[in-house]
């Protein structure tokens, strides 16, 4: 991860080439309004995180990104809070079907 990667990661995290390690019911519509044709039930996933609290979201089929679904401001509160920088690693975590660890590593740990 850069400097430059931050801005972004405030806004959401990228999960291309992960989206195999996801239960594919958690992949919902894409971002942009409701698709009407999508007819398939969507499982909402429960993110813990590091910092001690968690979010449900699914995952954006066209962005390929974690769309928070809580009251809580999602993954861009999970970089800051983190104090997310350039260097870090993100790790997720399976723990159970459709629940996961967003955690802070290091490129040492």
């Amino acid at each position: 991860m850069t400097d430059k990667n931050i801005w972004f990661l405030e806004r959401s995290i990228p999960l291309f080439g992960l989206l195999d390690f996801f239960p594919e019911d958690a992949i919902g519509p894409p971002a942009k309004g409701q698709d009407k044709s999508w007819g398939k039930i969507v499982n909402m996933l429960k993110i813990e995180t590091d910092q001690g609290w968690s979010m449900e979201t699914d995952i954006s089929s066209d962005q390929k990104v974690f769309r928070n679904r809580s009251s809580r401001r999602g993954t861009g509160k999970w970089v800051k809070d983190a104090d997310l920088k350039a260097g870090d690693l993100i790790v997720i975590e399976r723990i159970d079907s459709h629940v996961y660890r967003l955690s802070k590593g290091t490129k040492d740990a």
